[in-house]
């Protein structure tokens, strides 16, 4: 996979498209799980995984809405 360049990260940042949708998603449950893992009570294995299997699914929604995948 070839490096975006500036001008093409900013294009798809713009744009509503199932790979800028799964990236907003991404970007939001990385922030979710870094704060959940910062609190005072640390994340067990279980519940770091649970968020993981979360985030998936989330990111899979956001790319498949209106993009049906194959």
């Amino acid at each position: 996979m070839a490096t975006r360049t500036d001008a093409e990260v900013m294009k798809e940042l713009q744009e509503d498209t199932p790979l800028n949708r799964a990236r907003r998603e991404f970007s939001s449950w990385a922030a979710k799980i870094q704060q959940a893992s910062e609190q005072r009570k640390p994340l067990t294995p279980i519940n770091m995984r649970r968020m993981e299997f979360e985030a998936a699914e989330a990111i899979i929604k956001a790319y498949a809405k209106r993009h049906p995948l194959p």
